[in-house]
């Protein structure tokens, strides 16, 4: 049942159907997915640390863990650039402050379907991965996801 369109796709074995969609995701893993090399803060360090941190990273999101490795909030430097070059704020703001509860976490069992179910509903371009505890482990990246999403089914295409 494909339409006019889609029919030269499927004869070719281009068109990819729900099913196929289905597959290549079961062939992902979450260890091939998360991107670890994130600097964590903590709520209770002021903004000059904070900024301390921002120059030792090459990312502009921070996930912010308590004591037991938690995770609790968010930076992204772009929420906080109007503020981490006035050195009067250093001490007079905390990351408590300016940080964002965590949007859709990822837990670690999820499966491949699920992650991509929270990447549609919350339109992020990262989401956080924490384990079954909630204890931080990186982020994923839906531009990562989606290039290995691809590179997957050029490799089962082509087999």
């Amino acid at each position: 049942p494909h339409s006019i369109y889609s029919m030269r796709l499927a004869k070719t074995g281009e068109l990819i159907t729900h099913h196929k969609d289905k597959a290549v995701l079961t062939l992902m893993n979450m260890e091939s997915i998360v991107e670890t090399d994130f600097l964590k803060v903590r709520p209770d360090m002021d903004l000059g640390e904070m900024v301390k941190r921002i120059s030792q990273s090459s990312r502009n999101l921070f996930p912010v863990v308590d004591v037991n490795d938690e995770l609790i909030g968010i930076v992204v430097l772009d929420d906080i650039r109007n503020i981490i070059f006035r050195q009067e704020l250093y001490h007079r703001f905390r990351v408590e402050s300016f940080m964002k509860p965590p949007k859709a976490p990822i837990i670690s069992t999820d499966s491949m379907e699920v992650v991509m179910k929270k990447f549609d509903q919350t339109g992020a371009w990262n989401l956080p991965v924490v384990d079954e505890d909630n204890k931080y482990i990186g982020f994923v990246s839906k531009s990562k996801m989606l290039n290995t999403y691809r590179q997957v089914l050029v490799d089962i295409s082509a087999e």
